[in-house]
């Protein structure tokens, strides 16, 4: 249905219009016949026109009668439809009491208006008038009003409330008052108070209730949305403060180990005049400096998946060439546990759309992984394949004791370890971070059972085609 300012004013002006016109019509039809009869008979009586009268009468009265049902009708529906918005648009508590009172005084329900709510001491603090002087809500004091009852009333007291005594609108010395009470659950929260010269639509008990409700279901949803903001804040100051955290962690730890794998690499250097022994040794501390710097990497790659200020790029990828990078730098670990990796690879590509720093960090997390679960002297299989003309499906296979089929989910939560890994080395992070970054670039990660017994990592990249 549709509404506009002045809807109950446009009512009462066709009410008199439709009134005017029959009264007028009943005159004309009177003296017509007055007329003809007079120049029929040349007598007046005044029984024919007594009848004639008092059905004129009749028709006025039931046409009253009819108007003001019709009349009382459209109003509710006026009223039933004029704070729709209020429920359907996101607003604050402030914002709900503005626009519920510029509604009442636009649609001339009510010439003054105040929302109040429950304040501490048991006092009621106004939050917004309208028909008032600019800034008396900031300067009004918190006064009193009688309880607030279950249900809203109209009269007209002897007194006039000190709220209204600000009102710049020409109330008369005796307005009319409406209380209706805004309720959250079965709790009285706080009152909005309607003022105005003629009691117009305040009159029905049946408007009051609608406007009652409607604003009551406007509040709860202004104190939903409050809450529900504030909630959204403190996670996004959480997840910041959580970022700063991890990236000065980040520093404070990289700092240490530029240091430490500069003197590795030195010792590296001296490695012709060293025995079997610290040769070993110094394997082992580049192998510590690199694994550090890897779980270093992982924190701050955790960080940072899914945050708008790291910029994911959408490019030609490939895949195999990635992959047999990824080998050869993890290749001294692989030697030191005797440990092969079998390609199962075109000799050039597949091709996928991704981020170029996204793939190399997930296949060298998938295949860090491999190493540390695969048993000295095992295999790593790695091979990818087109699925179909937009995907393509990357596995990585190792010969581990394998994923218990109710963990292969949580292994993707971070700090995560399957049972009776707590031995292996590790952050849990890897493979958290690969699903976070794959979520970036439309891609998805899962585990399952490789034929041997083992786990089997399936990751999947949108096709690249030119």
């Amino acid at each position: 249905m549709s509404t506009s300012p002045g809807t109950f004013t446009g009512i009462r002006a066709s009410q008199r219009r439709i009134l005017v016109a029959i009264v007028v019509t009943t005159a004309v039809l009177t003296a017509a016949h007055a007329s003809v009869e007079a120049a029929l008979t040349g007598e007046w009586d005044w029984r024919v026109y007594a009848i004639d009268i008092a059905t004129g009468l009749l028709v006025v009265l039931v046409t009253v009668l009819y108007l003001r049902a019709v009349a009382r009708e459209r109003r509710r529906e006026v009223v039933e439809h004029l704070l729709l918005d209020l429920l359907s648009t996101p607003r604050n508590i402030e914002g709900t009491a503005s626009a519920a009172l510029k509604a009442l005084k636009d649609y001339r329900v009510a010439d003054a208006s105040i929302v109040a709510l429950d304040a501490e001491g048991g006092q009621l603090k106004p939050i917004a008038a309208r028909g008032f002087p600019r800034g008396w809500v900031e300067l009004a004091q918190a006064a009193s009003v009688e309880r607030l009852r279950a249900e809203p009333s109209v009269d007209r007291p002897q007194v006039l409330h000190p709220w209204l005594q600000g009102a710049v609108v020409p109330l008369g010395q005796k307005p009319w008052v409406a209380l209706l009470p805004l309720r959250a659950g079965s709790d009285t929260i706080g009152v909005v108070m309607l003022a105005t010269s003629s009691a117009g639509v305040l009159r029905d008990p049946v408007v009051l209730d609608l406007l009652a409700t409607r604003l009551s279901a406007a509040f709860d949803h202004a104190a939903l949305y409050e809450a529900a903001y504030a909630r959204e804040q403190a996670l996004e100051d959480l997840e910041l403060r959580r970022r700063d955290f991890m990236a000065g962690i980040a520093h404070e730890i990289r700092t240490p180990l530029t240091a430490i794998q500069a003197f590795a690499d030195l010792l590296q250097m001296g490695q012709s005049d060293m025995d079997d022994t610290a040769r070993d040794l110094v394997l082992s501390l580049g192998q510590g400096v690199q694994r550090l710097s890897s779980m270093v990497t992982n924190l701050i790659d955790l960080g940072r998946a899914g945050h708008t200020g790291y910029e994911v790029q959408s490019v030609a990828v490939d895949l195999g060439a990635v992959v047999r990078s990824a080998e050869a730098t993890l290749r001294p670990a692989l030697v030191l546990r005797q440990q092969a990796v079998a390609f199962e690879l075109p000799e050039a590509g597949p091709l996928v759309r991704s981020d170029p720093r996204i793939v190399e960090q997930v296949v060298m997390n998938l295949l860090a992984n491999a190493n540390r679960h695969s048993p000295a002297g095992g295999e790593v299989t790695v091979s990818a394949v087109h699925l179909d003309h937009t995907t393509v499906r990357l596995e990585v296979s190792d010969a581990g004791p394998g994923i218990p089929e109710v963990e292969r989910e949580k292994i993707f939560e971070p700090y995560y370890r399957v049972q009776g890994t707590a031995s292996v080395p590790g952050s849990g992070l890897g493979l958290a971070v690969a699903r976070k970054l794959l979520e970036d670039t439309g891609g998805r990660i899962w585990a399952g059972a490789s034929e041997g017994g083992g786990a089997r990592f399936h990751v999947e990249f949108r096709a690249y085609h030119p």
